[in-house]
């Protein structure tokens, strides 16, 4: 494993394990605090080469909660931005995106490559790229936002991003189906998105 994760115990009482970087999208339902503090402090935790810092949208309670030190992360306080050094989620979703952006170049320019194969070259490469970290503890409240283009923006991290080693790990109460059809809902937009890059017509036809 490359990254490893705990998420629980398995029928024997061993630690349940994941390798983050084999999963572009974590999504933890009905996630209580103590499970969303664990999972971020073995992300603060841990220890890969090049590490660079991760992407935060979270609320003042919680990550008082956490007590985990985010000074370098960039991250949005929702319940109270004036505490994050984003100060509009907007903002960090745009960041996000760039980086995006600029990963895909750097790979395109190194003759195609993917990312994996990328991160394994880094030693040699003059511009290191590291596996980073999207986490959202509700992701609802930006499925909710205004204006519609931040559930744009976040789907295109969801599809994009793992592609140059941005995951995604968020919280929510629905399914990852349900999560896009809310989406849809209310950016029919994104419908493009999804046809482009998974193939279907409209979402009952994907396999997601």
């Amino acid at each position: 494993m490359l990254i490893p994760l705990i998420i629980g115990k398995n029928s024997n009482g061993d630690n349940q394990m994941i390798d983050l970087a084999q999963s572009p999208l974590l999504m933890i339902s009905y996630c209580e605090e103590e499970q969303l503090k664990n999972i971020v402090t073995q992300l603060t935790n841990l220890d890969y080469p090049f590490k660079q810092s991760d992407y935060y949208i979270v609320s003042s309670r919680k990550c008082a909660y956490w007590n985990i030190d985010l000074q370098h992360a960039i991250h949005f306080y929702k319940d109270d931005p004036s505490k994050g050094n984003i100060n509009k989620k907007s903002k960090l979703l745009k960041i996000i995106n760039d980086e995006i952006s600029r990963r895909e170049r750097i790979l395109k320019k190194n003759k195609g490559i993917d990312f994996k194969r990328y991160f394994s070259l880094n030693t040699w490469k003059d511009e290191k790229l590291s596996y980073q970290f999207f986490i959202i503890d509700d992701i609802w409240d930006i499925v909710i936002s205004k204006p519609k283009t931040i559930g744009l923006s976040l789907m295109r991290i969801i599809l994009y991003g793992s592609d140059v080693g941005i995951h995604t790990i968020f919280t929510s109460k629905l399914s990852y189906r349900n999560l896009l059809e809310q989406l849809i809902n209310i950016n029919p937009s994104i419908t493009k998105e999804l046809q482009k890059n998974m193939g279907c017509l409209s979402l009952k036809e994907s396999t997601v």
